[in-house]
């Protein structure tokens, strides 16, 4: 008997221990909480989620981060435009993450896995609370500006100085009109942003540090804008189009930044080798 109650604790100790490591910091999520980053994160991510449904958590390997993420598009808060936004939608993901460990902890013990979003206790009752303080804040609070310091194009906002700068607000463009229209854009940039926010901010805080390495960064990206900038005049419609100019964009920067250095090499090693 003492055995087995032993055995149990243990298992249930170690279960614990499981679930508060799996949800360790990262750049989206920390404090048990989103990070700016994270709610900009989840914002680029909505027409994924908007697209695939329940098969947007196995996509991101149902990490806590998506199923935050679904509860706040879900939440009445996500359609508030004042100023303080980033801050209350942070606030309201402490909350769903609550409900998030909570409810892993009760499975664990159950024996049960459940790779969906906690269930909101009160949905309805809590839209009528939030809609009617998004109602009162938005008679005085102007639509926001997406100026989080965290959040947006980090690397361009801090090369460029500004997230209303012309280049950075070409990105969002691109991005907005063009990549996010098809399942095949939308997917690239969720991937994408997954590799982006893992170097981003560290750059971005050496760019603001260093003012020489910030302009190596701006002759870097200089051709990435410029080959991005065919988006613009290209009028995506389909799948095929968008996957056709985004593997044409690949090979093209591919070329640019590895294909012409090699040969320069070669011709240098060769003109050495002559002479």
């Amino acid at each position: 008997m003492k055995k087995s109650l032993s055995f149990h604790l243990l298992v249930f100790v170690s279960l614990i221990f499981t679930i508060n490591s799996a949800y360790g910091a990262t750049v989206f999520y920390a404090g048990e909480q989103f990070t700016p980053n994270g709610i900009e994160w989840c914002e680029e991510n909505k027409p994924l989620y908007d697209i695939l449904g329940d098969q947007f958590f196995e996509h991101h390997n149902h990490s806590i981060e998506s199923r935050i993420c679904a509860n706040l598009i879900d939440d009445a808060l996500w359609s508030y435009t004042g100023q303080d936004r980033t801050e209350k939608l942070i606030e309201r993901s402490y909350y769903f993450s609550q409900l998030e460990i909570s409810e892993s902890k009760d499975e664990a013990m159950k024996g049960v896995l459940d790779t969906t979003p906690a269930e909101v206790p009160d949905r309805q009752e809590e839209e009528i609370i939030e809609e009617e303080f998004i109602e009162e804040k938005e008679v005085t609070a102007p639509i926001q500006e997406n100026t989080e310091e965290g959040g947006g194009c980090l690397i361009a906002t801090a090369t460029f100085g500004s997230e209303m700068s012309a280049q950075v607000q070409m990105l969002r463009e691109i991005r907005d009109s063009s990549i996010l229209k098809t399942q095949t854009g939308a997917l690239f940039m969720s991937g994408f942003n997954q590799i982006y926010y893992l170097f981003s901010p560290t750059i971005a805080d050496w760019e603001r540090q260093s003012p020489i390495f910030k302009e190596i960064v701006k002759i870097t990206i200089t051709p990435l804008l410029s080959s991005l900038t065919l988006l613009e005049h290209t009028n995506i419609n389909s799948e095929e189009t968008m996957l056709g100019f985004g593997i044409g964009l690949i090979l093209l920067n591919l070329g640019f930044y590895f294909g012409i250095p090699v040969f320069a090499l070669f011709a240098i090693k060769r003109n050495f080798h002559s002479s």
